[in-house]
Formats: structure tokens, sequence, C-alpha cells
């Protein structure tokens, strides 16, 4: 993501003013595809017109799921890859004509370039309208914007709100992103972990069920709203409770080693993490949190190790509170670095 200059009404009305250029064009009569060798360009006839593209990721994953319905995001893009371009097209065509498939598009002189692909139930719907109903219902809670903006790389608008601290040792944040009218872009709510004691991160969470808003009206906003803050903050319980527990739960000095032999990372980065556990050992004592709070705050602090490594390491430190040391020290996927989708 990339942080935006501009106010958040302005960042949500150029996302607006874009999307009124959007055209509409059910294909519920015959339709033709064309695909280029290696399946990166589609080319679809149907209604009179031809609307074609450059396949993103995102695309593919739209169209594919309209020949796999039942994989998810990753299986059907590795199996479009896969699959013979003919083949691909041929399939592709029968899914979508005659069907209550909807292609969005925009004119740029004479080409007509793919925005998404929706359903006929799709609603549509305003940023700044959602964005209306979000404050009205977070606001009784004291959630309120805090001026940060940022856009997603599929040109989402993001805005961060703050969220009241209590007393304990974990605070919340919490990032909107606003949907996009592409049949893909949901509306969603990410929470952000916070420990207030030293402002050392932690990942952020997701039930994707409570914390992302479909195109479908049937759900409220606001019920939409109070159900993902109330799950935010049973996760915050849980999560007191658990540093509490790892405070208490002492680890033996061979296990952090175990821990540490098999984390592997760059000799300096090593290096860093080494000394960061010494030094909280010798503050919180020989236990499962000063563990953790050395992975998070490098994670959060220490700039001169790569972002993605970084992420890597807040992800390992919260994981330590979340399943305990012995369970991650154990865990195949400890060196496994995840790249961000947002």
């Amino acid at each position: 993501m990339r942080v935006l200059e501009s106010p958040i009404e302005a960042a949500l009305d150029r996302v607006i003013e874009r999307e009124a250029q959007v055209r509409l064009l059910p294909l519920d009569g015959p339709v033709a595809v064309d695909l280029s060798a290696g399946a990166r360009h589609i080319a679809i006839r149907a209604g009179g017109m031809v609307v074609e593209d450059r396949l993103d990721l995102r695309l593919i994953h739209q169209f594919g799921s309209r020949i796999w319905p039942n994989l998810d995001r990753d299986a059907t893009i590795e199996r479009w890859k896969q699959a013979e371009p003919e083949w691909l097209a041929q399939r592709l065509a029968a899914a979508l004509e005659n069907s209550d498939a909807v292609l969005r598009y925009q004119t740029d002189g004479r080409h007509q370039a793919i925005y998404g692909l929706t359903a006929t139930s799709f609603v549509e719907m305003n940023q700044q309208a959602f964005r209306n109903e979000l404050i009205a219902a977070m606001k009784p809670i004291g959630i309120r914007p805090n001026g940060r903006v940022f856009e997603t790389a599929f040109q989402e608008v993001v805005e961060e709100f703050g969220v009241p601290s209590g007393k304990g040792a974990v605070g919340l944040h919490c990032r909107v992103i606003y949907g996009l009218n592409t049949g893909y872009s949901a509306y969603r709510l990410r929470w952000g972990r916070t420990i207030l004691v030293c402002s050392n991160g932690l990942t952020s969470f997701e039930n994707v069920a409570r914390d992302r808003w479909i195109h479908t009206r049937q759900v409220a906003v606001g019920d939409f709203v109070n159900g993902s803050v109330q799950g935010a903050y049973s996760h915050l319980s849980d999560l007191e409770k658990q540093i509490h527990a790892a405070r208490n739960r002492s680890a033996a000095y061979a296990l952090i080693d175990q821990f540490l032999t098999r984390l592997t990372l760059a000799r300096a980065t090593q290096q860093r993490v080494v000394e960061r556990v010494e030094s909280e050992l010798s503050e919180w004592g020989r236990n499962e949190w000063s563990v953790s709070q050395a992975l998070t705050y490098l994670g959060t602090h220490e700039k001169a190790i790569p972002p993605r490594v970084r992420d890597h390491l807040t992800r390992v430190g919260t994981d330590i509170l979340d399943e305990g040391l012995a369970v991650v020290a154990a865990s195949p996927h400890l060196n496994r670095i995840a790249s961000s989708y947002d």
C-alpha cells in the first residue's frame, strides 16, 4: 500500500468518478472468447462488441471461477496456468454465454477495457455512502478516523481508524478497505493489534465471514460493523489472557536454543534476533512472553531488516502467543516468509 496525501473525501470522489465511466454488458446471449498464447490476454465478443484486456491474477481468478467454481484463488490460478489456451477459451465461453454474468468495461478511445465481472444480483455501492454508514455505526463506540489514507495495488482506498485503548497490554487499530464495484473487491475491516507497553506490533487478524461486506446487502452495514467490532474485542480479551499465560510460562533455554537454531535468517538479522531475545529475557524473565516480545519488537522497529523479513518476525512472534513456543519451534512452516496480497 502507498500513503495518499489527499483527504479521504477526495480519494473516494476520484474512485466514484472513475466508476461512473464503467459500462455494463450482460452476457445473456452468445459469447466468444479468444486467448493469446500463454492465456494472459483475453478478448470477449458479445452483444456486437469486443472487450479485451491483459489478464492479471485478479481477472484470472474471476474468469477461472466461472470454470472451476469450487476452487480457491491459488488453485484456480494454478489450474489456469496449466491449461491449454484453446481449451480455456472454449470452457470459458460456454460458462459465460446465456448466463447471469455481467461484464463491466471502460472505454479508452476505441478500446474497451475490462473492469470486472459481476452477476446480475450484484448491488453497486457508493463508497462515500458506505463510509457515512460506517462512521455512524462506529461513532457511538468511540472509533474514529485518524486522518491516515492509503491506496492498495488494486486502487482501493484504505482509511485508518483509531480505537480507544483500555488498561490492558494490547490495543487495536482498524483499517477500512473501501471496495470497488468490480465483483472482486469486497469492503473489508482489517484489525491490527499493538502491544501498548512498548508499542510492539502484532499481526492483523481477520474473521472472513464477519469482516468482509459483500455486494449483496443481505447484511446491513451497521450490523456488519457491530459484528466485526464485537469479534475484535472478543479476540482482544482472549489475547490478554494469552499474554498473561505466556508471562507465567517459563521457557527452557534448550527450547529457546532449538527455536533460534531453526529460525533461519541472514547472519546479521539472526544476530539481531539473538541479541534482542537476550535483552527481553533480562527484562521480563525467562518466559515465552520475552521471546515473543523480541520478535515483534524487531518486526516493528528494526528498519535495517527487509520489510518481508520484519513481517515474518512479527508473524512468528504473534504465533508464539497464539500457539506457544514449543509448537512454533517444531513447526515445519517456521521459515515460510509469505508475501502480502494487499
